[in-house]
C-alpha cells in the first residue's frame, strides 16, 4: 500500500507503515532519530487503561504492533533502517517504557548495540506524579541513546550537558494515549541536532517530535500508521510552524 505524503513547511509527514516508508529514504540522509515505538505491553487492549477510558466515556483502541512479538519485529526493522539512514556520528534516541511488566528497556538497550548501532547511555524520564501500576506504580520511563557503530555521539553545542534524570510532568492533553511532553523531546533534539538538520520519527503518533522540531528550527520527517493520529500530527505541526513564524 502506497503511503500518503504531506509536506508542511520544513516537515514531511507520511501516513503509512514505517516498513514501507523507511526503505525509500536514502543512505546517510538523516541527522537524528527520535522515536517512541510500541512497548509490547498490549496497552489499551482490554487492560486497566482501556477499562478506565471506557468508564470515562472516552474512545479507546489497541495500539498497533503492541504485542511483544509485533513490537520486537517492527522496532528491530526500524533500528536496522536507522543505522543505514543516519549520517556518521549521528544519534538515535528510542523510548522504551519503564521497569515492567516485561523487560522492554533491556531488550531495546541490547538491540541498540548491534547491527550498525552502538549503545551510549540510558536516560530516565521522571514523570513526577505516579501513574497506574500493580504494586509498583509507574512514575518513570526510559530513553535509550545510541549512535552509529564506530562513530561518535553527535552533540549540537547548544547545551554543554544534560542530566540523565529529567523531571518533567506528563502532558494533560489526550491527543494520544502515550503522548510525550514537548519539553522532553526538545531536550534531546536541542542536544543532538543542530539548526536546519533533519530529525526522523518513524512512530510519529500525534506529532510531538515534529512540534519540538518546529519550535527549534529543525527539519522533520515523520511516519504514522493510524489516520486519526496522523491528522492530529498535521494540525499540531502546522500550528507550531505558525507560532514559530509569529515569534520570528
Amino acid at each position: 500500500m502506497m503511503a500518503e505524503r504531506v509536506v508542511i513547511g520544513n516537515a514531511t509527514l507520511h501516513l503509512g507503515d514505517c516498513r514501507d516508508v523507511l526503505p525509500m529514504l536514502l543512505n546517510e540522509s538523516v541527522d537524528m532519530v527520535w522515536t517512541d515505538p510500541p512497548y509490547g505491553h498490549a496497552n489499551h487492549d482490554g487492560d486497566w487503561n482501556a477499562r478506565l477510558n471506557k468508564h470515562r466515556g472516552l474512545e479507546d483502541q489497541p495500539i498497533a504492533n503492541d504485542d511483544q512479538a509485533g513490537m520486537r519485529s517492527i522496532v528491530d526493522f526500524a533500528l536496522r533502517e536507522a543505522a543505514r539512514i543516519l549520517r556518521a556520528d549521528c544519534c538515535c534516541c528510542c523510548c522504551c517504557g519503564g521497569g515492567g511488566p516485561r523487560p522492554t528497556f533491556a531488550w531495546i538497550a541490547n538491540r541498540m548495540d548491534v547491527d550498525g548501532l552502538q549503545f551510549f547511555h540510558s536516560v530516565i524520564w521522571d514523570k513526577i506524579n505516579p501513574g497506574l501500576g500493580w504494586r509498583y506504580r509507574r512514575e518513570h520511563e526510559m530513553v535509550m541513546v545510541a549512535h552509529r557503530h564506530g562513530g561518535k555521539l553527535a552533540w549540537s553545542g547548544e547545551v554543554k550537558a544534560i542530566p540523565n534524570v529529567l523531571k518533567i510532568s506528563k502532558p494533560r492533553d489526550d491527543d494520544h494515549p502515550n503522548i510525550k511532553p514537548v519539553e522532553l523531546v526538545e531536550t534531546f533534539v536541542r542536544a543532538h541536532a543542530s539548526s536546519g538538520q533533519i530529525v526522523l520519527d518513524p512512530f510519529m503518533g500525534s506529532g510531538t517530535t515534529g512540534v519540538a522540531c518546529m519550535n527549534l528550527g529543525r527539519k522533520f520527517i515523520g511516519i504514522e500508521l493510524e489516520r486519526k493520529y496522523f491528522d492530529i500530527a498535521c494540525r499540531r505541526i502546522e500550528d507550531a510552524q505558525r507560532q514559530a513564524r509569529l515569534i520570528a
